[in-house]
Protein backbone atom coordinates (compact mmCIF):
# COMPACT_ATOMS: atom_id res chain seq x y z
CA UNK A 1 0.00 0.00 0.00
CA UNK A 2 1.36 3.39 -0.99
CA UNK A 3 1.48 5.89 1.87
CA UNK A 4 1.39 9.61 1.21
CA UNK A 5 3.92 11.53 3.29
CA UNK A 6 5.09 15.16 3.56
CA UNK A 7 8.19 16.14 1.63
CA UNK A 8 10.35 16.04 4.76
CA UNK A 9 9.34 12.49 5.74
CA UNK A 10 11.20 9.46 4.38
CA UNK A 11 9.95 5.94 5.06
CA UNK A 12 12.31 2.97 5.06
CA UNK A 13 11.00 -0.58 5.01
CA UNK A 14 12.63 -2.36 7.93
CA UNK A 15 11.57 -5.67 9.44
CA UNK A 16 12.19 -7.21 12.84
CA UNK A 17 14.45 -9.71 11.10
CA UNK A 18 16.46 -6.78 9.68
CA UNK A 19 16.80 -5.34 13.18
CA UNK A 20 17.95 -8.62 14.66
CA UNK A 21 20.60 -8.93 11.96
CA UNK A 22 21.75 -5.37 12.62
CA UNK A 23 22.15 -6.08 16.35
CA UNK A 24 24.30 -9.10 15.54
CA UNK A 25 26.42 -7.18 13.04
CA UNK A 26 26.97 -3.86 14.85
CA UNK A 27 26.72 -4.70 18.53
CA UNK A 28 28.11 -8.24 18.30
CA UNK A 29 25.19 -9.48 20.37
CA UNK A 30 22.79 -12.33 19.79
CA UNK A 31 19.84 -10.47 18.30
CA UNK A 32 17.74 -13.51 17.50
CA UNK A 33 15.83 -13.22 20.79
CA UNK A 34 14.68 -9.61 20.20
CA UNK A 35 10.91 -9.17 20.30
CA UNK A 36 9.00 -5.92 19.57
CA UNK A 37 8.80 -4.60 23.16
CA UNK A 38 12.52 -5.22 23.67
CA UNK A 39 13.15 -2.50 21.06
CA UNK A 40 12.67 0.06 23.85
CA UNK A 41 15.89 -1.12 25.48
CA UNK A 42 17.74 -0.61 22.22
CA UNK A 43 16.62 3.01 21.74
CA UNK A 44 19.84 4.44 23.25
CA UNK A 45 21.76 2.47 20.60
CA UNK A 46 19.64 3.62 17.65
CA UNK A 47 22.22 6.22 16.62
CA UNK A 48 24.74 3.44 16.00
CA UNK A 49 22.29 0.85 14.71
CA UNK A 50 20.79 3.24 12.14
CA UNK A 51 23.91 5.29 11.47
CA UNK A 52 23.57 5.31 7.69
CA UNK A 53 19.99 6.62 7.84
CA UNK A 54 20.90 9.69 9.91
CA UNK A 55 24.09 10.64 8.06
CA UNK A 56 24.10 14.33 7.18
CA UNK A 57 21.51 15.38 9.77
CA UNK A 58 22.37 17.73 12.64
CA UNK A 59 20.28 15.79 15.17
CA UNK A 60 18.91 12.29 15.53
CA UNK A 61 16.48 10.80 18.00
CA UNK A 62 13.50 8.56 18.49
CA UNK A 63 9.87 8.70 19.45
CA UNK A 64 6.62 6.81 19.85
CA UNK A 65 3.76 6.38 17.41
CA UNK A 66 1.06 7.42 19.92
CA UNK A 67 2.04 11.07 19.52
CA UNK A 68 0.45 14.05 17.77
CA UNK A 69 2.99 16.74 16.94
CA UNK A 70 2.33 20.46 16.94
CA UNK A 71 4.55 23.05 15.29
CA UNK A 72 7.90 21.43 16.00
CA UNK A 73 9.91 24.04 14.09
CA UNK A 74 8.16 26.86 15.97
CA UNK A 75 9.13 25.36 19.33
CA UNK A 76 12.66 24.25 18.52
CA UNK A 77 14.00 27.06 16.34
CA UNK A 78 15.73 28.74 19.31
CA UNK A 79 16.95 25.47 20.86
CA UNK A 80 18.49 23.51 18.00
CA UNK A 81 22.21 24.12 17.66
CA UNK A 82 22.61 25.15 21.31
CA UNK A 83 22.26 21.82 23.12
CA UNK A 84 23.68 18.32 22.84
CA UNK A 85 20.50 16.69 24.15
CA UNK A 86 16.91 17.95 24.06
CA UNK A 87 14.49 16.21 26.42
CA UNK A 88 10.95 17.52 26.82
CA UNK A 89 10.48 15.91 30.22
CA UNK A 90 12.15 17.38 33.27
CA UNK A 91 13.08 14.22 35.18
CA UNK A 92 13.61 11.50 32.57
CA UNK A 93 14.51 11.29 28.89
CA UNK A 94 11.33 12.02 26.91
CA UNK A 95 11.58 8.81 24.92
CA UNK A 96 8.29 9.53 23.19
CA UNK A 97 10.30 12.35 21.49
CA UNK A 98 14.00 12.83 22.26
CA UNK A 99 16.75 14.55 20.25
CA UNK A 100 20.55 14.25 20.39
CA UNK A 101 23.13 16.12 18.38
CA UNK A 102 24.36 13.79 15.66
CA UNK A 103 27.95 13.19 16.72
CA UNK A 104 29.93 9.99 17.11
CA UNK A 105 30.13 10.63 20.85
CA UNK A 106 26.37 10.93 21.24
CA UNK A 107 25.70 7.93 19.03
CA UNK A 108 27.93 5.92 21.38
CA UNK A 109 26.63 7.26 24.72
CA UNK A 110 24.71 4.06 25.39
CA UNK A 111 28.06 2.33 25.94
CA UNK A 112 28.42 4.33 29.17
CA UNK A 113 25.47 2.44 30.68
CA UNK A 114 26.81 0.04 33.28
CA UNK A 115 26.62 -3.55 32.05
CA UNK A 116 24.88 -2.38 28.87
CA UNK A 117 25.76 -5.55 26.98
CA UNK A 118 24.25 -7.74 29.68
CA UNK A 119 21.09 -5.62 29.80
CA UNK A 120 20.69 -5.66 26.03
CA UNK A 121 21.35 -9.38 25.87
CA UNK A 122 18.58 -10.12 28.36
CA UNK A 123 15.32 -11.16 26.65
CA UNK A 124 13.40 -9.26 29.34
CA UNK A 125 12.60 -5.57 29.16
CA UNK A 126 15.11 -3.65 31.32
CA UNK A 127 13.81 -0.05 30.92
CA UNK A 128 17.24 0.97 29.64
CA UNK A 129 15.87 3.95 27.75
CA UNK A 130 14.23 5.40 30.88
CA UNK A 131 16.24 4.42 33.94
CA UNK A 132 19.76 3.44 32.94
CA UNK A 133 20.15 5.95 30.11
CA UNK A 134 18.72 8.79 32.20
CA UNK A 135 21.76 9.09 34.47
CA UNK A 136 24.09 8.93 31.48
CA UNK A 137 22.30 11.69 29.58
CA UNK A 138 21.82 14.01 32.54
CA UNK A 139 25.51 13.78 33.45
CA UNK A 140 26.57 15.06 30.02
CA UNK A 141 27.54 18.70 29.47
CA UNK A 142 25.16 21.06 27.71
CA UNK A 143 21.91 19.12 27.97
CA UNK A 144 18.38 20.56 28.07
CA UNK A 145 15.74 18.83 30.21
CA UNK A 146 12.54 20.86 30.52
CA UNK A 147 8.92 19.88 31.17
CA UNK A 148 6.79 20.75 28.13
CA UNK A 149 3.69 18.94 29.41
CA UNK A 150 3.13 16.45 26.64
CA UNK A 151 1.77 13.51 28.65
CA UNK A 152 -1.24 14.19 30.89
CA UNK A 153 -2.76 12.05 33.67
CA UNK A 154 0.51 10.84 35.20
CA UNK A 155 -0.28 10.52 38.90
CA UNK A 156 2.96 12.09 40.15
CA UNK A 157 3.33 14.91 37.59
CA UNK A 158 1.25 18.06 37.83
CA UNK A 159 -0.02 19.84 34.75
CA UNK A 160 0.89 23.22 33.30
CA UNK A 161 -0.81 25.20 36.10
CA UNK A 162 0.59 23.06 38.93
CA UNK A 163 -2.64 21.10 39.51
CA UNK A 164 -3.83 17.61 38.64
CA UNK A 165 -6.54 18.92 36.33
CA UNK A 166 -5.96 17.81 32.75
CA UNK A 167 -7.41 18.66 29.33
CA UNK A 168 -10.19 16.45 27.98
CA UNK A 169 -9.97 17.47 24.32
CA UNK A 170 -7.05 18.33 22.05
CA UNK A 171 -7.21 20.05 18.68
CA UNK A 172 -4.72 19.87 15.84
CA UNK A 173 -5.31 22.77 13.45
CA UNK A 174 -2.97 23.21 10.48
CA UNK A 175 -0.08 22.11 12.69
CA UNK A 176 -1.00 24.12 15.77
CA UNK A 177 -1.81 21.91 18.78
CA UNK A 178 -4.09 23.22 21.53
CA UNK A 179 -6.51 21.88 24.14
CA UNK A 180 -9.73 22.89 25.87
CA UNK A 181 -8.12 23.80 29.21
CA UNK A 182 -4.97 25.78 28.52
CA UNK A 183 -6.49 28.68 26.62
CA UNK A 184 -3.88 30.88 24.97
CA UNK A 185 -1.24 28.13 24.71
CA UNK A 186 -0.05 25.73 22.05
CA UNK A 187 1.92 22.53 22.67
CA UNK A 188 4.91 20.84 21.08
CA UNK A 189 3.19 17.45 21.07
CA UNK A 190 0.55 15.35 22.81
CA UNK A 191 1.39 11.82 23.96
CA UNK A 192 -2.05 10.19 24.11
CA UNK A 193 -1.01 6.91 25.72
CA UNK A 194 -3.57 7.25 28.53
CA UNK A 195 -6.52 7.17 26.13
CA UNK A 196 -5.44 3.94 24.42
CA UNK A 197 -6.62 1.95 27.43
CA UNK A 198 -5.00 -0.94 29.23
CA UNK A 199 -3.57 -0.89 32.74
CA UNK A 200 -0.84 1.61 33.52
CA UNK A 201 -0.15 2.07 37.23
CA UNK A 202 1.39 5.51 36.72
CA UNK A 203 -1.72 7.01 35.08
CA UNK A 204 -4.69 8.50 36.88
CA UNK A 205 -8.03 6.95 35.85
CA UNK A 206 -9.49 8.44 32.68
CA UNK A 207 -12.09 7.49 30.08
CA UNK A 208 -10.35 5.86 27.12
CA UNK A 209 -10.80 4.31 23.70
CA UNK A 210 -11.40 0.73 24.79
CA UNK A 211 -14.63 -0.49 23.23
CA UNK A 212 -14.76 2.20 20.55
CA UNK A 213 -15.16 1.05 16.94
CA UNK A 214 -12.13 1.42 14.69
CA UNK A 215 -14.01 4.06 12.71
CA UNK A 216 -13.90 6.34 15.78
CA UNK A 217 -10.10 6.41 15.65
CA UNK A 218 -9.60 7.35 11.99
CA UNK A 219 -9.32 10.79 10.42
CA UNK A 220 -8.85 11.76 6.80
CA UNK A 221 -5.08 12.17 6.19
CA UNK A 222 -5.89 15.26 4.14
CA UNK A 223 -7.81 16.91 6.99
CA UNK A 224 -6.62 20.38 7.97
CA UNK A 225 -7.90 19.97 11.53
CA UNK A 226 -9.14 17.27 13.91
CA UNK A 227 -9.84 16.72 17.60
CA UNK A 228 -8.83 13.98 20.03
CA UNK A 229 -10.84 13.12 23.13
CA UNK A 230 -11.91 10.01 25.05
CA UNK A 231 -14.66 9.77 22.40
CA UNK A 232 -12.08 9.25 19.65
CA UNK A 233 -10.83 11.36 16.73
CA UNK A 234 -13.05 13.70 14.77
CA UNK A 235 -12.29 15.71 11.65
CA UNK A 236 -13.20 19.40 11.70
CA UNK A 237 -12.74 22.48 9.55
CA UNK A 238 -9.39 24.18 9.88
CA UNK A 239 -8.94 27.77 11.04
CA UNK A 240 -6.24 30.39 10.70
CA UNK A 241 -3.34 30.02 13.10
CA UNK A 242 -3.40 32.24 16.17
CA UNK A 243 -0.50 33.85 18.04
CA UNK A 244 -0.21 31.71 21.18
CA UNK A 245 2.24 31.17 24.02
CA UNK A 246 4.40 28.05 23.89
CA UNK A 247 3.52 25.69 26.74
CA UNK A 248 6.54 24.92 28.90
CA UNK A 249 8.67 27.63 27.31
CA UNK A 250 6.60 30.74 28.00
CA UNK A 251 4.93 31.78 31.27
CA UNK A 252 2.60 29.16 32.78
CA UNK A 253 -1.09 29.97 33.36
CA UNK A 254 -2.19 31.21 36.78
CA UNK A 255 -4.56 28.91 38.65
CA UNK A 256 -7.16 31.65 39.03
CA UNK A 257 -10.90 31.72 39.72
CA UNK A 258 -11.49 32.03 35.99
CA UNK A 259 -9.46 28.89 35.38
CA UNK A 260 -11.30 27.05 38.16
CA UNK A 261 -14.59 27.88 36.47
CA UNK A 262 -13.27 26.61 33.14
CA UNK A 263 -12.13 23.36 34.77
CA UNK A 264 -15.56 22.87 36.30
CA UNK A 265 -17.30 23.65 33.02
CA UNK A 266 -15.42 21.02 31.05
CA UNK A 267 -16.09 18.42 33.71
CA UNK A 268 -12.68 17.91 35.27
CA UNK A 269 -13.76 18.63 38.85
CA UNK A 270 -12.14 20.98 41.35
Amino acid sequence: MEISTPNNVILHKYTLADFRACVIDRLRLDGNFVEPYKLNDFKPAYGLLFEEYIAGYDYFGWGDIDVIFGRVDHFLKDLLGKWEVLSFSEFLPSNHFLLLRNTHRNRSLFQQIENYRTLLQSPDHQAMDDVAFSSVLMSQPNVWFEELHSTPHIHWRTWLDGTFNFPTRWTWNNGQLTNNLDIGYEFLYFHFMVWKGGYRDYYLPSPNWEGLPASALIVDPAATAFTLSPDGLKTKAGDKLRPLLKAGLDASPVYSLRRRLRIKRIGLGL
